[in-house]
């Protein structure tokens, strides 16, 4: 296979990377669906259960994909494979997108609460911050716009129907440069700031910072994705936490659905450095027609490898996949990992993805293991200790609910218990976690 750019990534509409060149004879829909299938009857990991398809029966090559997808009677096994245009999983591994560089979330008491905002993005250049309430968008509250949604879903046959101002309509999101007047609630105090639509570098760390936990100098970094400009800015980070001695690690992956292993295998050698070097700490496995693509990666010391980490306490949700189980799999035989949140999605497999013409398949091609040869976990690592994600505070506050059972956990060698652990809220699968109807909070990537 050449040129192969490996990676692994949470099912989502965006992502990843060519495997190889591929010179289409033709580039009807039904030529790229044939090329499509005849990669999938070679690479696929379950090649073996592929239906029997047409595959000019279908009209566009991602409702083939979810077609042939492996099942185990009316279990879908695959729950990752899919399809996207090629200019959108280059721009994802660019960093390249497009929005506000927010994602928004509601709480128990459906109010809406400002859950990410990526660093230079417009929202951040507005002010926007995790822990804001949302309480109105260009004048129109909340309240209104989801009385307003409900009227029109319900009115919108009517012949006499005038459509309300509502989540849809509140502003254009496809209009690169329209302005969306934000009111928010922080800390009391009302205050509005206006974000206009463009397009922006989306960063891979969020917030990092060195806090005292106990006396122990203890590193913070809320990781977003495992894209190309990882690479500079987790070696920006881990240099500054070798400069400051840290002797304890909080990595925060509860948003973090994946990306490239070159980025895992970095992110394992910077924590576990001397630990991990010269062991083979991630082996790909590949189906049996192509055993000589099985790969395994040795653990290095690099530069801004720390040195005498013996406990992580990694912070997880259902939005936890992929690449960043990787990293915690493969962590887990040298240094003490504990989990701190809820369980993780489950995806211990990876692509192998190919362009044919302006569209590319992202099939599942291999699975992975650690050194000790395991990563049996499809139904996600379950949390050591039960802790909400916190949309009221910001990544780093060591009031923020999962940063504070990591840090008790360091320091105290167990669980912090408190009535919000113990009744933590119900964890949606990642499909079902863009909350509400709003437009452009982050077009080419989740909204949480």
């Amino acid at each position: 296979m050449k040129k192969t750019s490996l990676f692994l990534f949470l099912v989502s509409f965006f992502v990843l990377v060519s495997c190889e060149n591929h010179v289409a004879t033709s580039c009807t829909q039904e030529s790229v669906n044939r090329q499509a299938f005849a990669y999938l009857k070679d690479w696929y990991l379950w090649y073996e259960h592929l239906p029997a398809v047409n595959p000019a029966d279908y009209e566009s090559l991602d409702k083939m994909i979810a077609a042939v997808k492996y099942r185990e009677g009316d279990k879908l096994i695959d729950r990752f494979s899919y399809a996207v245009k090629k200019t959108e999983h280059e721009d994802y591994y660019a960093g390249k997108r497009y929005g506000m560089g927010m994602s928004m979330q509601r709480d128990e008491n459906n109010d809406i609460f400002i859950t990410l905002v990526y660093p230079g993005s417009p929202a951040g250049e507005a002010g926007l911050k995790r822990g804001q309430q949302v309480i109105a968008l260009n004048g129109v509250t909340v309240g209104e716009l989801d009385e307003n949604a409900a009227y029109n879903k319900e009115h919108r046959g009517d012949a006499d129907f005038e459509e309300k101002t509502d989540w849809n309509n509140v502003y254009n999101a496809e209009n690169k440069g329209e302005a969306v007047v934000f009111k928010v609630l922080e800390e009391g105090e009302e205050f509005e700031t206006t974000v206009v639509l463009d397009d922006y570098i989306g960063m891979s760390v969020l917030a990092y910072k060195v806090l005292e936990n106990d006396g122990v100098k203890t590193g913070y970094i809320h990781f977003k994705s495992f894209i190309n400009s990882s690479e500079g800015e987790l070696n920006e980070v881990f240099a500054h936490f070798k400069e400051e001695n840290v002797e304890q690690l909080v990595l925060d992956l509860r948003y973090n659905g994946g990306g490239l292993v070159k980025i895992a295998r970095q992110l394992v050698n910077l924590i576990a450095g001397e630990k991990v070097k010269g062991d083979e700490i991630i082996k790909l496995i590949y189906n049996n027609k192509h055993p000589e693509q099985n790969t395994s990666y040795k653990g290095e010391v690099l530069k801004n490898s720390l040195s005498g980490i013996k406990k992580v306490a990694v912070i997880v949700s259902s939005g936890t996949a992929s690449a960043s189980e990787m990293v915690i799999n493969s962590l887990t035989p040298y240094v003490e990992v504990s989990l701190i949140g809820s369980t993780t999605y489950g995806k211990p497999v990876g692509m192998n993805s190919r362009d044919i013409c302006d569209q590319t398949i992202v099939p599942i091609t291999f699975k992975y293991a650690n050194s000790q040869d395991y990563g049996d976990f499809f139904l996600g690592m379950e949390a050591d200790c039960a802790a909400n994600d916190d949309i009221r505070h910001d990544f780093g506050d060591e009031m923020e609910e999962e940063l504070a059972a990591s840090l008790y956990l360091l320091s105290n060698g167990k669980c912090l218990e408190n009535a919000a652990a113990k009744n933590l809220k119900k964890q949606r699968k990642i499909e079902e976690l863009i909350p509400i109807e709003l437009k452009g909070m982050g077009k080419i990537d989740y909204t949480f």
